[in-house]
């Protein structure tokens, strides 16, 4: 009997020894197969974030070059802006100029044209004194000769 049971023995463990290895191979592929499938996913997952992150540059990148556009656009607009002001400044001094010229002229005219009235008032009261004077000589020259 120890003679048969050895080789069913051996027989049975060689093929229990088989199926131990065909569930290690199995395992083996198996852990092989999630381990490239868990490296799929870490490289998808990296080369998503990848792209999120190129994303966000790239939006980064044109919000900065439009607010240093609108930073321009306004710098300009600004500078216009201070231009046209600066003209206007310019523009209303010499008005203000003008008018004063103008005021101070007028200012003169009226004093020559007051002084010319005194002047003309002072020749006609004298005038007028004077004609009043030969009247009162007159006057009395007709009284004393009534007298």
């Amino acid at each position: 009997m120890t003679s048969d049971s050895s080789p069913d023995a051996l027989s049975e463990m060689r093929a229990a020894n088989l199926h131990l290895q065909a569930t290690i191979d199995g395992l083996r592929q198996a852990l092989e197969a999630a381990a490239n499938d868990a490296d799929r996913q870490i490289t998808r997952a990296r080369s998503e974030e990848a792209a999120r992150i190129a994303d966000l540059t790239t939006t980064i990148q044109q919000m900065r070059d439009q607010m240093e556009a609108q930073q321009r656009t306004s710098d300009h607009a600004l500078q216009a802006e201070r231009a046209a002001a600066q003209a206007e400044i310019v523009q209303l001094k010499g008005s203000i100029d003008a008018l004063r010229q103008t005021l101070d002229a007028e200012r003169t005219a009226a004093d020559q044209a007051r002084a010319r009235q005194e002047s003309d008032h002072a020749l006609e009261r004298q005038a007028l004194q004077q004609q009043i004077q030969a009247l009162r000589e007159r006057m009395e020259e007709m009284t004393r000769e009534k007298a």
